[in-house]
């Protein structure tokens, strides 16, 4: 597959785009990525300027990941047996839904409702999201996955920054309905992706949640859960705690957004070149050097917070290897399942993902509430590089079978 921007491909998807999935994927993913990051940067920020204290930013940054791990397995159960438009055009729905209360909230349980309908919405996108890319282009799945993360994060850098800079120059509830706006342009976009064939597809609903329980312990999946719990421990607190702390050191909600952003940027790149890292280290390596680095990364933010530059410069470069992470996680779900199982692999991995979404951000978010921001992201830095410099030995029993006695 050629790269996205060669000209000539992009000019034959412009005349007809449908003849194109994959770029149409990318597309679609650029939407949901402006929205979505769009509305995650608006709620931390309201909640922050409504006065809630860090366990209350906590529970309102967490509540999406209620129906995270409520609707992953039937999200990719219907997607297999239905096809993906289904779930992505719901997906984009309930991020207006989440857009339009939001916009209307002045209070604690309006915004966590809000939340739970962004949940919604995330809980079952990218399983969906990434079982098309990677159907649109048999044989370079990890390569498309991470393109279609680049555009995601693209949009969601977009986004944020448009979204913080309408928040402080209007008012938040015209950066709200702004976000809803951009959901349906991309509900419009999901209803121009073509069908993929399937082969061996599954004609039971009920049939595709059989492969669900083995897949949440098979062994060649474990590496892939670790990666996505850890990778989304860090994003649970890019949501919010990484927010509450530029803002605690000075900067405004446009200045908070454009760091947010470069943090996007870091992971656009890193995305984009996903396939050559994984080809060059491995997901040994990469997922060893992925964790590790990020919590590294995670202490020295904290540590210089009240410096000029450098904890930017280490915001973006956190967002690579987080992004190595999060295109980490899907492409091994994707390696280790089948044609017709794609998307319920892909949930079930994201299971892991939805918990750490869950925890994260009240674990530490309490933390902070009880000591402060700092400590509780310098806790967090040293609970990533343990997990990564742990992470090979988990590889390794999933691949060449370290049999301890649990499991003899």
């Amino acid at each position: 597959m050629q790269s996205p921007f060669n000209l000539k491909e992009l000019y034959s998807f412009t005349k007809n785009p449908r003849s194109k999935p994959t770029y149409l994927g990318y597309t679609n993913g650029f939407a949901y990525g402006f929205s979505l990051n769009a509305l995650q940067l608006l709620v931390a920020l309201y909640a922050i300027d409504l006065g809630f204290d860090m366990s209350k930013m906590g529970i309102i940054i967490a509540a999406p990941a209620f129906f995270m791990v409520a609707l992953r397995l039937p999200g990719g159960a219907i997607s297999d047996r239905f096809g993906e438009k289904v779930i992505l055009r719901f997906s984009f729905v309930t991020l207006v839904i989440c857009g339009v209360i939001a916009a209307y909230s002045s209070t604690l349980w309006p915004l966590i409702i809000a939340q739970l309908f962004n949940g919604a919405s995330r809980s079952v996108y990218w399983s969906a999201g990434q079982s098309y890319i990677s159907r649109s282009s048999p044989g370079d799945a990890g390569k498309v996955m991470g393109r279609q993360l680049s555009f995601e994060s693209a949009g969601g850098i977009i986004g944020a920054i448009i979204a913080g800079y309408c928040a402080e120059f209007f008012d938040y509830k015209t950066a709200f309905i702004m976000a809803s706006v951009a959901a349906i342009v991309g509900f419009s976009i999901t209803s121009s992706l073509p069908a993929l064939p399937r082969k061996d597809q599954v004609r039971k609903f009920l049939a595709s949640f059989a492969p669900a329980r083995e897949m949440l312990f098979k062994r060649s999946l474990l590496h892939a859960h670790m990666v996505a719990f850890m990778a989304a421990s860090y994003a649970g607190l890019m949501g919010g705690l990484f927010i509450a702390f530029f803002r605690e050191v000075g900067y405004g909600e446009g200045e908070t957004s454009i760091i947010r952003s470069l943090n996007s940027i870091g992971l656009t790149v890193l995305a984009y070149v996903f396939g050559t890292i994984l080809a060059k280290l491995g997901s040994r390596n990469t997922a060893l050097i992925g964790i590790t680095l990020t919590g590294a990364l995670s202490i020295g933010i904290a540590a210089s917070g009240d410096l000029p530059i450098i904890p930017i410069v280490l915001m973006t470069v956190s967002g690579m290897t987080f992004g190595s992470l999060r295109a980490l996680y899907p492409s091994l779900a994707a390696q280790n399942s089948t044609d017709s199982q794609r998307a319920m692999a892909l949930s079930v991995v994201s299971l892991y993902w939805a918990i750490a979404m869950l925890l994260s951000p009240l674990v530490f978010g309490f933390i902070a509430n009880s000591t402060s921001i700092t400590f509780a992201l310098f806790t967090f830095g040293g609970f990533s590089i343990i997990a990564g410099l742990l992470s090979p030995l988990l590889y390794l029993y999933g691949r060449k079978g370290i049999t301890p006695s649990t499991d003899q």
